[in-house]
Formats: C-alpha cells, structure tokens, sequence
C-alpha cells in the first residue's frame, strides 16, 4: 500500500514529475497511419474459424499474432485526455480478482496521487510495438511504492508488451470521442453511448426518473446481440439504453474490451457516471456466457423473475430458461457491485445471461419478450 502524500494538482506540471503528461492532440478519427486488407491496424486475432471467438461468448479465446500496423492512441479530437507513460515491470500473480489476472493492473502511489485514478477503475493501456493489442483495457487492482506499472507475464502478452518497455496509460476505458455503434465499428474501437426517446437522453437533468433502464455493457462484438436487444427494448417500452460496443477486426473483441460487471467503474465510463444517479424503476442487462439455457437473474424477487423467465418460455419454447440463484454468484446479478445493481434499483433488476445461438438468431424475440413483461411488472 502507499504511504500517504499530500494531495497533488493533476493540473499542474512540474519538472519533478515523473514522465507525466497533459496532451491535447487532434485525431483524424481512423486510429491506423495505414490501412492494409485486414481492417484499421492489426493486432492479436483470434482463430478466425470458430465464429464464437469473433463475437464472444464469455469465453477467453486464443490469441495469434498476425502483421500490425502502426498505431497510434485514440485521443480526442474534442477535447483534452490524460495520459502517462510509465516503464513496465512483470511481476508474479499478486491480485485476488474476479477474472484472469492479465485483465488487471498495479499502479505507481506518485500516479495516483497526482491524479484522479484510483484503486478499481479501468485504464487503457497503449503499446505501439509487439505482436499484441495496439491498447486494451485494464482494471487497477493495486498501488505500490515501485516507479514502474506492474503487470502479470499474461498481462504483458496483451498488448504484446515485455518488462522494461514503456507503455501509456490513459485514464478512461471508453473512447473518449465516440459516441455510436458505428463510430466504434469502423475504428476497431470501444465506444458507449446512450439510447432511448427519454427527454434527457442526452444528460441534461442527471436526477430525472426513468421507467426503464436497458443496459450492454458488453456490446458489439464483445458479448453479440446484447447492444441490439437494449436498443430494441427501449424502442418497444419506452425508457434508456447505456450501451458500450466494442470491436475488434478479425476477432479478439472479449479480450481486449471485457471489463467484468462487477468490476466496471463509473469513473472510467463518463457516461454511465452521467445518469448514475437518476431513478429507474426497472433496469435490465444483457449478457452472454457459454451454458445452453437462458439464465434470469438479478436483485427482482423469485416471482418477478419468474414473469420474466415464462415471458421467455413462451416466445423461445426450443431454448430451456432457468431461475438463477440468489447467492450473489457470477452469473446471478445479484452482487451489489454489479454495475446493473449500482444503477438500478436494489429489488427490481433483471439480469439475462444467454447462449450465442440466442444473441445471435433470436436476440430480437428475447428482447420483445423481456419489454412485455417489463410492461405488465410496473
């Protein structure tokens, strides 16, 4: 743990700090300087003959190293972004975490000190050499007295980093200019956004109350079909979208962008901190994972669950549909921390985990199904 320092100016520059910067750069919005037949800039892709590994299913897929472009990182072009560059030491698995310990981080104490980061927020990491990621995403676990970033061999391998390199941290995980599904599709990036016809979709009044509130935090081609089924709930009952869609060309979506729901920071995503406090009376998350049945869980009780869960019985009778315990497991959504939980209202949220086969053929019968029982509940 850090010593306690006195509070830092993140403003302020001087020549004492230790590589940090402040940096306003203009972006073209096409994150490669060169476009080759593999997409905008390359990176790690995943085999390409299993379709499941393209559009993720909650499994951790295998990563290949093909030819890479030079990549650039994707500031805003609006407005300023904070990053550092920090050298990077591999360091032993150290962390108690919720999944794969190459999603997580340790952090210099002086970092975070001098800035608004801090312990469980998520970052971007950039490394513009190696056979990995040009960026991802990783979640801060831990601080230490060290100067350097820490990170797991596995770690490391992501974003095709070794130990002594020097590695830019940016402080958000999302995109900080991209605001749609199509922004982040045509730029191999990681975009949220809202959606919905509510009269503050764009954030004006962040106390307003909501009736609906549909949420994907694993968009695009992270977990397939959530993102269209929170759209297509909000377009059928009315309510709000947030949406986080995330690409990546050839696959590797899952790897780079998966933040657990459980460990999604509100500081990291400026959006969702935007409507965090308001008041929804229902909120739903869809999610993806491996099993074969549609799992229904959430903080709502067994019987609100239940209406759910026969709403989903009656409009997919091939696709078995369960009730998930309320033991506050992983795929329950009923952890406090849940990001679905944190937003919605403790009693009355609503948690769908489902096959690929669904998000991918029947995403838009599972969404009907879950806006008409969300009717009939309020």
């Amino acid at each position: 743990m850090c010593k306690k320092r006195p509070a830092t100016n993140q403003h302020s520059k001087t020549n004492s700090e230790h590589n940090y910067r402040r940096r306003q750069l203009l972006r073209t919005g096409i994150a490669a300087t060169a476009l080759s037949g593999s997409g905008f800039g390359s990176r790690a892709l995943a085999a390409d003959s299993d379709p499941a590994t393209k559009t993720g299913t909650g499994t951790k897929t295998t990563a290949i190293t093909t030819k890479r472009t030079t990549m650039t990182t994707p500031l805003s072009c609006n407005g300023e972004t904070t990053y550092w560059d920090r050298t990077v030491e591999e360091v032993d698995d150290e962390w108690t975490t919720r999944a794969a310990t190459d999603r997580y981080c340790s952090l210099p104490c002086e970092l975070l000190d001098s800035s608004t980061l801090e312990i469980g927020q998520q970052i971007r990491l950039f490394h513009d050499a190696g056979g990995g990621f040009a960026n991802a995403i990783y979640t801060i676990a831990s601080d230490h007295d060290s100067e350097h970033l820490w990170l797991t061999d596995h770690g490391l391998d992501r974003i095709g980093a070794g130990d002594g390199d020097t590695l830019t941290v940016g402080q958000l995980a999302t995109h900080p200019n991209y605001e749609t599904r199509q922004s982040a599709r045509l730029n191999d990036e990681y975009a949220e956004y809202l959606v919905g016809d509510d009269d503050d979709v764009d954030g004006n009044d962040d106390t307003a109350a909501t009736d609906v509130l549909a949420l994907a935090p694993h968009g695009g081609y992270v977990e397939y079909g959530t993102d269209w089924q929170a759209k297509r709930v909000v377009d059928t009952a009315g309510g709000l979208a947030w949406i986080c869609a995330g690409f990546n060309d050839g696959g590797g979506a899952l790897d780079r962008w998966h933040v657990h729901s459980t460990d999604i920071h509100h500081a990291s995503f400026p959006v969702l901190n935007d409507i965090r406090h308001r008041e929804f009376e229902w909120s739903v998350a869809f999610h993806g994972y491996t099993s074969d049945a549609i799992l229904v869980g959430g903080t709502a009780s067994e019987d609100d669950r239940a209406l759910v869960a026969t709403a989903l019985e009656e409009a997919l009778p091939e696709t078995p549909v369960e009730l998930a315990s309320s033991d506050a497991t992983s795929y329950a959504g009923a952890a406090p921390e849940n990001v679905l939980n944190e937003v919605g209202t403790i009693g009355q949220t609503i948690q769908l985990e489902q096959p690929m086969n669904v998000r991918q053929e029947q995403w838009a019968a599972v969404a009907d199904a879950v806006a008409s029982a969300l009717e009939e509940l309020h």
